[in-house]
């Protein structure tokens, strides 16, 4: 016994003295932030809905992407991480290859379309003439329906055509003006994956690249390259909230009446009339008790959910208490806004007055019971209860298998969502297959360049 406790402490120290020699510290942390700086993001989760719920308990301005892993199974992991810092990795296109912004549910978002159409099967189609014509037809029907102007100048038109498909990317960039989710644009629904500028498909050598025909050129800056500016540009939910922001809606249900399709017909209307529930009902309630006092009976006209700045705006009806003027407008209408990452809400106003005056009320903490954190609490200790109630199953039924386990064995929740993945890089360090696997992947890798493999990534998440 005492043997293989001595060839046991041998081997950890010289694992120790390896990983001394060695640290693989460099590798999976991220060197973006300055010592002074807070500490860079860079989280991997096997699951979207794992990623999300940590871009909740962050307070960062973070973001999904999705990276491709295998060929031909569709596999993806999710990455959150800033803009910045997926940018710095991102930029030289060495690693990195397959990645897509997953645009959130509910989230104001640009407009935007994917089309693509088979080459040999349409032999006469002129693929650059249809996409003009698309172009035109949607800025006619934006000013027509919506009095909105644009022009080609306003389109992103990305490509990554090949000789058997066509297939481009427009991302409208419309002054002001964004529509109210995914489901008001008609492309997509849910948590949507669209792939990045720069990317291609896992298996394919062609990614999207700026046309040679596109007409929209990002806004200059000394701070901030070209091919960064045009990277913002294209990320369909990168829409940050503004008092001179407009927002189009497009409802589904008007579409069908009229017998038309999605966006390329459009709709009719503007607002919606009535209450809908956010992604956040208990914010919801919150913003209505606020609403409903002094023998006033107010409501939630509508609202906008800011992912970016993780805000949701509410603009209220039937309650019209200013606080930069210190009663209630006679005709105007106020907005509540509640800041999810700082915790606090304040009011603002649609007076044309107090919008020239940028006015903003004084911030208010938001009661503990509509705070992020604890609504995130709350769903990790419901997802709790139903891994015990799945873990009893198992004792019950031992020989039926789980559908939370990898293909590796291992438990995605227990290694990418319990918050703590620095005590977890730490157990990697001390096993021998990691450290050959993370060394194989090294030694094909330019230890100048300061970028994290894919290939890496994908190792350590298998193991």
């Amino acid at each position: 016994m005492n043997r293989k406790w001595e060839a046991k402490l041998k081997q950890i120290e010289e694992r120790a003295s390896h990983y001394e020699r060695k640290p693989l510290s460099s590798v999976y942390r991220p060197r973006l932030s300055k010592p002074e700086e807070p500490p860079s993001i860079w989280r991997l989760f096997h699951r979207q809905a794992q990623a999300f719920n940590f871009v909740k308990s962050c307070k960062e301005d973070v973001h999904v992407f999705a990276l491709e892993c295998k060929v031909g199974d569709g596999q993806r992991i999710y990455l959150v991480t800033t803009y910045a810092e997926f940018w710095f990795y991102y930029k030289s296109r060495k690693n990195l290859l397959h990645c897509y912004e997953v645009i959130p549910e509910n989230a104001v978002c640009k407009l935007y379309f994917d089309l693509e159409f088979n080459k040999p099967a349409n032999p006469g189609a002129d693929g650059k003439k249809m996409v003009a014509l698309l172009i035109e037809y949607v800025r006619k029907a934006l000013q027509e329906l919506y009095g909105v102007n644009c022009s080609a100048e306003d389109v992103l038109n990305l490509d990554s055509s090949t000789d058997e498909k066509f297939s481009r990317h427009l991302i409208f960039q419309l002054h002001d003006v964004a529509f109210k989710d995914n489901i008001h644009v008609g492309v997509y629904t849910r948590n949507r994956n669209f792939r990045l500028y720069k990317s291609s498909k896992i298996g394919k050598r062609v990614a999207l690249e700026v046309t040679e025909d596109n007409r929209f050129f990002p806004t200059q800056s000394k701070d901030v390259s070209d091919e960064y500016q045009y990277f913002l540009s294209s990320l369909v939910s990168n829409v940050r909230f503004s008092d001179t922001l407009r927002i189009l809606t497009c409802e589904p249900s008007q579409n069908k009446q009229k017998g038309v399709g999605y966006f390329n017909s459009i709709g009719t209307s503007e607002t919606i009339e009535g209450f809908q529930c956010s992604p956040y009902p208990e914010v919801d309630h919150f913003v209505l008790s606020l609403v409903n006092k002094d023998g006033i009976k107010g409501g939630i006209r509508r609202w906008n959910y800011f992912f970016p700045e993780e805000l949701l705006v509410y603009d209220i009806c039937k309650y019209r208490w200013c606080e930069n003027i210190g009663r209630a407008h006679k005709s105007n209408n106020i907005m509540i806004l509640v800041d999810l990452k700082n915790e606090v809400w304040y009011q603002k106003c649609h007076d044309p007055v107090c919008k020239a005056e940028n006015f903003k009320s004084d911030c208010f903490p938001l009661p503990a019971e509509v705070c992020l954190l604890f609504l995130f609490k709350e769903e990790e200790e419901f997802t709790t209860d139903e891994a015990d109630e799945t873990r009893s199953n198992e004792t019950q039924n031992p020989h039926k298998p789980s559908p939370s386990r990898l293909s590796t064995g291992a438990s995605a929740d227990a290694v990418w969502d319990n918050g703590i993945d620095d005590a977890y890089f730490l157990e990697a360090t001390e096993d021998a297959e990691l450290a050959e696997a993370a060394e194989n992947s090294l030694l094909s890798y330019n230890s100048e360049v300061d970028e994290i493999p894919d290939e890496l990534i994908i190792e350590v998440l298998q193991e």
